[in-house]
């Protein structure tokens, strides 16, 4: 690139960062070899790197009012990749989408509820749930990933949401579609700007109760779903130790929080922070005295 030898740019081997950085400049400079390649990753005959992109740089276009062929593809190869590591699959999110998530909160719940959507399982594919008193399980309409992500900014919002509800609903889908236990979700993420406590708007322990009670009485006492709760606003980026039963609690926003989520299906613990943190080569040289 440096040496302007734009015809000579290998783009299945331009790095993920890269790509949608300099996508523009490829267009301009060499725009046919260019469309050719994103033609040819279309029908399969090409790859385009995402694993260096977290979901939300990668929708940062749709976020902006842009169809972006480039962050199209990322985004496909990123479910595929993930897809066929198994990660996520059958979760369901709860996305708030009120005015208060603005900025990194907003941008992080629409592009993790969309992804979580695609990795699961039918009746629960595409499919996410609104954070509202009265909860909605809605399939998300749209093909490309601004018309998804429009649809979900747009989804029915409130100041917290009835947790017993969403439980409800999903016992809904499961009993009318005659489920297996094996296919009820597995775990419900929130991600809101909230506390765990103001969003649910009750005493969890009782509404924990009569949840069970009721998957109980359907057949499914065994897949009761584990609810992970993002606090996506709070200056802490850590999980913070769970003392309510079927709840993770996890608060603040960073990088390698979200690395560590993916990376993990959606579960993050302390001990998985702090060894992401000493991870970097500058520690290697360190000992430990106890």
């Amino acid at each position: 690139m440096s040496a302007r030898q734009w015809d000579s740019v290998p783009y299945s081997r331009v790095p993920s960062v890269a790509m949608k950085n300099y996508k523009d400049i490829f267009e301009q400079h060499d725009k046919t070899r260019f469309d050719e390649y994103l033609e040819q990753v279309k029908e399969g005959k090409a790859k385009i790197a995402a694993g260096a992109l977290l979901p939300h740089e990668i929708l940062a276009p749709a976020a902006d009012g842009e169809d972006d062929e480039v962050a199209e593809l990322q985004w496909r190869r990123m479910v595929a990749d993930m897809a066929a590591n198994g990660r996520l699959q059958n979760c369901i999110a709860v996305c708030d989408v009120s005015g208060s998530m603005s900025g990194i909160p907003m941008e992080v719940s629409v592009a993790l509820g969309l992804l979580v959507s695609e990795l699961s399982d039918e009746p629960w594919k595409g499919r996410l749930i609104t954070f509202s008193q009265n909860p909605q399980l809605h399939k998300i309409e749209g093909t490309t990933i601004k018309e998804k992500t429009d649809f979900i900014r747009e989804m029915e919002w409130g100041m917290n949401t009835d947790l017993q509800k969403v439980f409800d609903r999903l016992l809904e889908v499961a009993v009318e579609g005659k489920l297996l236990p094996e296919k009820m979700i597995k775990r419900i993420f929130i991600f809101s700007d909230m506390e765990f406590d103001m969003a649910g708007g009750g005493l969890w322990e009782t509404d924990y109760e009569v949840i069970c009670r009721k998957f109980k009485e359907n057949g499914y006492e065994s897949a009761v779903p584990e609810i992970v709760f993002w606090n996506l606003r709070s200056s802490q980026a850590t999980p913070v130790p769970a003392t309510k039963p079927g709840v993770a609690l996890v608060s603040g926003f960073s990088k390698n929080l979200m690395k560590l989520f993916l990376e993990g299906g959606g579960v993050i613990n302390p001990s998985d922070v702090m060894e992401s943190a000493i991870a970097g080569d500058e520690y290697k040289s360190l000992k430990v005295f106890d």
